[in-house]
């Protein structure tokens, strides 16, 4: 099915165009149109009624979001379940009370599961990250933080992104969330005004801390 096919369904079915649309795979949030070959095959059926699997001409990939994609763009290591509760909204409109709580019920259910399951993920991610970071912190490793990180950007690709970590011989390595993640939240780190490289804050570690449990530093 081609894109003005589907547009002629959807204005056949609701020529208001108000309606939401409900689909397998969740809530459509955007399309990109993209070559057959990209991203694999697609399929379709043809004026003839035959099922075509391709990867010829080109195809408009409409991406979902479903309960799990929601909670997981809602939330980062250090949110509450309340906060990601919060942004599910009920307006059952079944008269029997019991039936709605029941309905409800249901989707915070998947939600909290889905949120449960990522925090496992994020809280392991985080401690393997500290540990390595630690580790490279007593080889010599250091870090600096671009100090753009200061301006009201959104989003600040500054607060994770565009430093400057040199290892143990002063080879400059990348910078990512692994890399810079738990030097800011683990409390095992100080921000200070070197001037070592203009233009950048240094990220001490704090070798007091080295004997330090830093149990107390991970997430549990």
């Amino acid at each position: 099915m081609t894109t003005s096919e589907f547009i002629e369904i959807l204005k056949k079915a609701d020529p208001s165009g108000d309606a939401h649309i409900r689909m397998e795979g969740g809530i459509p949030l955007f399309a990109e149109l993209k070559p057959g070959y990209c991203d694999g095959p697609y399929s379709y059926i043809d004026k003839d009624d035959n099922y075509v699997y391709t990867s010829a001409g080109s195809k408009v990939d409409i991406y979902c979001v479903d309960i799990w994609d929601f909670v997981e763009r809602n939330m980062n290591r250090n949110t509450k379940w309340e906060e990601i509760e919060k942004k599910f909204k009920f307006e059952l409109t079944y008269s029997i009370k019991e039936h709605r709580d029941e309905r409800a019920n249901s989707i915070l259910k998947q939600a909290k599961e889905a949120y449960s399951d990522i925090m496992e993920i994020l809280t392991s991610s985080y401690n393997r990250s500290l540990e390595e970071m630690i580790k490279n912190a007593e080889k010599g490793w250091k870090w600096f933080q671009n100090k753009d990180v200061d301006k009201n950007e959104v989003p600040n690709m500054h607060k994770y992104y565009t430093w400057k970590i040199f290892d143990e011989n002063g080879k400059e390595q990348g910078s990512n969330i692994h890399m810079t993640e738990s030097i800011q939240d683990s409390g095992l780190w100080s921000k200070l005004e070197s001037n070592e490289i203009p233009g950048y804050y240094e990220w001490k570690f704090n070798n007091k801390n080295k004997n330090k449990n830093y149990e107390n530093t991970r997430t549990n």
